[in-house]
């Protein structure tokens, strides 16, 4: 079935026709692409985005919407896994990227209606609720606001958001072409180069090229390292009572639900029941998976009718942060984001944008593509 963020009118845009020279190419019109595309031209470059579908159609149109700092894990895990300087360096990069969302959809009246009333990391076992707790201690300490509800077992982090995430995507591509970009749908890449792109509707010559293909990099890029993993959502009919105030993660990232600005509940997640068949490419529902999430519609007693169910890919790198920079190869890439694409794109555009301009980025060491 569609995403429910993909099943309303949205503006289209017309394929490439013919040859192009351009100071920017970048592959892949979803949040990564967009976003970048707006940093670019809104510093003077003329970027052209080709994407093979329309605009948002992969996993930009098909997560649930949050807006979250950090990575998947909670942060003493993260802490355990990177080393805590670094750490706390991602967790900077996030909570930048939350404002320079804020600011573009501000700034370029983007309705994608966006909330900051916060989320809740949700413990699912006694382990992972001593982590969250030392978590919130740490960051609490960082100057972070975040409190503890003890009777639930989670976190709540105020300060993060949820949004329509298909409309902001959109709203990018607007104000993108807005600021000089050029935006072509129907436009599939078939070879990339350094210096420019060959597609089924005509080549692009540019000065730099950047892929933002994320899950499907490894098509056009040897050596991509990003692994294709499914995710699986689905919604319902909106509900007449308001059962969750902030979107909720629980069981180390694994499930997720939130209530949307018209009531429906959607409930994504429950990849950890079968690891190995939610790796690949296929947009598809299971049973097992869509099994789960029915079973938490039953067990938060909600009845109202399931009206959408989906699948989207999402792109995972080997060690949970995203590739963001210059390859080995000349070639730029932005994904990834294992999962948290909304928490890192916009400040990934920014960071990307700064060395495709032949600059520096205080934060891409962190991100390196070719790190170990």
């Amino acid at each position: 079935m569609t995403s429910l963020w993909l099943d309303e009118p949205a503006e289209r845009w017309p394929p490439l026709e013919g040859d192009v020279g351009v100071d920017v190419a970048i592959v892949g019109a979803g949040i990564a692409g967009l976003a970048l595309a707006c940093a670019l031209a809104r510093d003077g470059a003329r970027p052209v985005v080709v994407e093979a579908r329309t605009v948002a159609e992969g996993a930009s149109g098909r997560n649930a919407g949050f807006v979250l700092a950090g990575v998947a894990e909670n942060f003493v895990a993260a802490c355990r896994r990177y080393g805590s300087a670094r750490a706390e360096r991602v967790w900077r990069f996030t909570t930048t990227n939350r404002v320079i969302l804020r600011t573009l959809a501000q700034r370029h009246r983007i309705d994608c209606d966006l909330r900051w009333n916060g989320s809740s990391q949700v413990a699912g076992s006694g382990a992972e609720w001593d982590e969250i707790r030392e978590s919130a201690r740490r960051l609490s300490r960082r100057g972070l606001r975040v409190r503890l509800d003890p009777d639930a077992r989670s976190a709540i982090y105020e300060e993060d958001g949820e949004l329509h995430p298909a409309r902001f995507v959109r709203g990018l591509a607007r104000a993108a072409a807005g600021l000089g970009a050029t935006v072509h749908e129907a436009t599939r890449a078939t070879r990339v180069r350094r210096d420019g792109v060959t597609t089924d509707r005509g080549t692009i010559r540019a000065g730099a090229v950047v892929l933002c293909t994320n899950a499907y990099t490894a098509h056009l890029a040897a050596s991509s390292r990003i692994v294709p993993i499914r995710g699986q959502v689905l919604a319902t009919t909106p509900l007449g009572r308001r059962l969750f105030e902030r979107p909720a993660y629980g069981n180390r990232s694994y499930r997720y639900w939130r209530q949307t600005v018209d009531g429906r509940i959607l409930v994504g997640g429950w990849r950890d029941l079968a690891l190995d068949e939610e790796t690949g490419e296929d947009e598809v529902t299971t049973p097992v998976i869509q099994s789960a999430l029915d079973a938490f519609l039953r067990e938060h007693a909600i009845e109202a009718p399931v009206t959408h169910r989906w699948g989207g890919i999402m792109g995972f790198s080997h060690d949970g942060l995203p590739y963001l920079g210059r390859r080995s190869d000349g070639l730029f890439v932005s994904g990834g984001f294992t999962g948290h694409g909304i928490g890192f794109a916009c400040a990934a555009g920014e960071l990307v944008a700064s060395l495709v301009r032949g600059g520096n980025h205080p934060d891409a060491d962190l991100f390196d593509p070719d790190r170990p």
